[in-house]
């Protein structure tokens, strides 16, 4: 394991986001060429890829003295900029006095060259856009699914925080190994769930089932008892508020 003391994370540009490795993974070699002595790493708030947390994690146990957290935002969406920092604030705070120095560098909207990244855009070469595209609509999209139970896990950016990447691997990994395939179990990692204090949440329908606090270790029994059995763990059930009547 690298025992790099400067990390450097570069995150994706929403809190919906996929892992953008690919999209900056030339960036980032030619920023290790620059600065060899510093790991760079990518990450999500919420969705799928590893998490900011995760990240955080990793790069503590490599020995990181310093952390930089850089947006990958090209705009600068606020709400997204004030969830990183809670999320790396909670980090701080379950690390103590012995967590790294973790900083937060200026939204790329705040440098200087930030023209510069406009002007090679409008000034480079263009593709023209096509009426040729795939349709919206398509008969393989007609019909829903026909599995049995649908599983929602919440990737939103306190479930992602608290644990929820290592549920839906932990939840992936159980199901292949029990042959169970989306006709069974389809699942679905999805973005905030909204019980965030319960993190991380998980809910099952037709069951109508929520689970609180859900921890990759939890999820055997989970598949075992609820999804495989047909048996709600119920003490693991998320507190709920009465159910709104619906009126027709």
């Amino acid at each position: 394991m690298s025992k790099t003391a400067r990390w450097v994370i570069v995150t994706a540009p929403t809190d919906r986001g996929d892992d953008p490795r690919d999209q900056v993974s030339a960036a980032l070699a030619t920023l290790r060429n620059r600065y060899p002595d510093t790991a760079f790493r990518t990450a999500v708030l919420g969705g799928s890829g590893p998490a900011v947390a995760g990240v955080l994690d990793e790069a503590a146990a490599a020995g990181a003295t310093e952390i930089v957290v850089v947006s990958a935002q090209t705009v600068l969406d606020r709400k997204v900029d004030a969830w990183f920092r809670r999320v790396i604030g909670h980090w701080l705070r379950g690390r103590g006095p012995d967590a790294p120095d973790v900083r937060l560098a200026p939204p790329l909207t705040a440098t200087d060259t930030y023209v510069d990244l406009l002007d090679a855009a409008v000034s480079g070469a263009t593709t023209p856009a096509r009426s040729t595209t795939a349709p919206l609509a398509s008969p393989a999209w007609d019909e829903v699914p026909g599995f049995g139970r649908h599983v929602l896990v919440c990737r939103g950016p306190r479930c992602s925080a608290q644990g929820g990447p290592e549920t839906a691997r932990a939840l992936d990994e159980a199901l292949e190994e029990r042959g169970l395939g989306d006709d069974d179990v389809l699942v679905t990692q999805t973005g905030c769930l909204f019980p965030c204090s319960q993190a991380p949440v998980v809910a099952i329908y037709p069951d109508n089932t929520w689970y609180a606090r859900l921890h990759a270790d939890r999820v055997v029994r989970f598949v075992d008892e609820h999804l495989v059995e047909g048996r709600p763990v119920d003490e693991w059930r998320g507190a709920r508020r009465a159910s709104a009547t619906l009126e027709a």
